[in-house]
């Protein structure tokens, strides 16, 4: 052992003698591979000389016992035994009993019997509860790793025969554990914990990271669902991306008004990269109401306030990853939380052939996909058109349109973006594209000043900067400054060669007269 021994180990778990001698083995293993490998298929292959094959196997056994596989074995990193060790936690019983109830395996927890977690994860059980609280019914078994077709065939037995004994038994204790975690949404279109009224969402429900992020993917998976049945109640639908696409194949969907046809203005809506469909800021869901938080108080002020009857289209830059396990396209955030092999397993790799949808594999990408191809064969030849840039979303539109500005001067009539303190995107260069910019172009910058107050950034920006009333995050902006977007908007159609003129802001003493003639 001694001439394979490293210099250095690089180990960081419980070391003792045999740790080492198993790790230097793994080692040498992992050196004469190869070497073994081609031995043994030169002693096997009955086409070469005896003689060939005979040194091959005299070479074979000359080699030291630490080259072998079987000399290996799987040790406790925490204890350095050899004996009871679990190899997807690479723990021996007893560690990785203390581990389990100190809550730092994600997955894994407690139960008296080892077929009652079984149960727990297999079994498919029914209540009979309220419409709203039955998907919130389907949020809790989609956090154990149950998928919603399984409760269409929800019944009270097991999927395996030797769990039904045990189904009555602990049918009770699991309704009672999926009741203390149950929410519902209330009167005020709140999602609130029905145990107490008065309490939101709750993410840390365990220590383990893991579990949190599943549980919250379950219960935004329950609100997307709810959200999406009343937009389309609002004569909106879904359209898939590339035009023509049907539900089963790689698409990445819009929401479209019904209206999108025949209406003479249309507002475009480009959110963040990271945000799901439809949705402004999880945070307003989950503070105020589901529709502020939504695109459905925007979509009912745009239907209710514009004498025009706009058209509106919603991009969808967040869900540009296509899972074929649930034939539906998700985020980042929502693929980090896909169900995995094993609780400590890592992530689905994304294929970018597989995973991605042509023409929609970034948000620059599916941004020119909606005016190249959307616009044009869905809308009439001379609408007119506002877009609205939300976050990175912003920068994305900027560069397209400073690109293809030539198709699209006279169309493109006002653009509102929300952003932080700093413009993402590239600077607008010299050119037509620029003095529109100047003169039809609002950014809403996070800050704790009153909504509309004129700040300093137009040296960054480029354009008018004002304030979008809070100065949190930047997914809050547009729950809070949507309308003020949607009176830009109307004040640009309605008077004809509207323009803005640089806002006086403190310490430029430029003067905040604007020239609507």
């Amino acid at each position: 052992m001694a001439q394979f021994r490293a210099k250095k180990l690089d180990l960081s778990c419980f070391v003792n003698a045999r740790v080492i001698r198993d790790h230097t083995k793994r080692k040498v293993f992992e050196q004469y591979e190869t070497q073994r490998q081609a031995l043994r298929y030169i002693i096997r292959n009955t086409t070469l000389p005896p003689r060939a094959r005979a040194q091959a196997q005299l070479q074979l056994s000359q080699m030291h016992a630490y080259t072998r596989f079987t000399q290996i074995n799987n040790r406790c990193i925490e204890g350095g035994k050899s004996r009871g060790v679990f190899r997807h936690f690479r723990m021996a019983r007893y560690p990785f009993r203390m581990n389990a109830l100190e809550g730092n395996i994600p997955g894994v927890k407690k139960a008296n019997n080892p077929c009652h977690r079984r149960l727990i994860l297999r079994c498919i059980v029914y209540t009979n509860l309220p419409c709203r609280q039955t998907s919130t019914f389907q949020l809790i078994l989609r956090s154990l790793g149950e998928s919603t077709q399984s409760l269409s065939r929800a019944s009270d037995t097991t999927v395996n025969r030797g769990l039904a004994s045990h189904a009555k038994r602990y049918f009770h204790a699991v309704q009672a554990m999926l009741t203390t975690a149950r929410y519902a949404i209330n009167d005020r279109d709140q999602v609130r914990s029905l145990k107490n009224p008065d309490q939101e969402f709750n993410f840390f429900i365990s220590k383990n990271e893991r579990m949190n992020v599943v549980q919250r993917e379950a219960f935004n998976s329950c609100l997307r669902s709810h959200i999406q049945s009343r937009v389309l109640e609002l004569s909106m639908t879904f359209t898939h991306l590339p035009l023509g696409t049907p539900t089963s194949k790689p698409h990445i969907p819009i929401y479209t008004s019904n209206n999108i046809a025949t209406c003479n203005r249309l507002i475009v809506y480009v959110g963040e990269s990271w945000q799901d469909l439809g949705i402004f800021a999880w945070r307003t869901i989950g503070r105020e109401t589901i529709a502020a938080g939504s695109i459905i108080d925007f979509i009912k002020t745009i239907q209710s306030t514009s004498p025009d009857n706009p058209g509106i289209l919603t991009a969808n830059t967040g869900q540009l990853l296509w899972y074929r396990g649930g034939e539906r396209a998700v985020t980042q955030t929502t693929w980090m939380a896909l169900p995995r092999q094993w609780a400590v397993s890592p992530p689905m790799e994304v294929d970018e052939e597989k995973n991605r949808v042509a023409g929609h594999r970034d948000p620059k990408e599916h941004v020119a996909s909606i005016f190249d191809e959307v616009i044009p064969k869905l809308c009439k030849k001379d609408v007119a058109i506002d877009v609205i840039g939300m976050g990175d979303g912003g920068p994305v539109v900027a560069e397209y349109l400073q690109g293809n500005w030539m198709n699209w001067e006279g169309k493109v009539k006002a653009i509102a973006i929300g952003s932080g303190s700093i413009w993402l995107g590239e600077k607008i260069d010299e050119g037509k594209f620029k003095k529109f910019w100047e003169e039809r172009t609002r950014a809403y910058i996070q800050s704790d000043e009153p909504l509309e107050t004129p700040l300093t950034g137009r040296e960054d920006f480029g354009c008018n900067c004002y304030s979008a009333g809070q100065g949190e995050v930047v997914e809050r902006i547009m729950p809070v400054a949507y309308k003020s977007m949607l009176r830009f908007f109307q004040l640009v159609n309605d008077v004809p060669g509207y323009r803005e003129l640089p806002e006086m802001t403190p310490g430029t003493g430029i003067d905040d007269s604007t020239d609507e003639t």
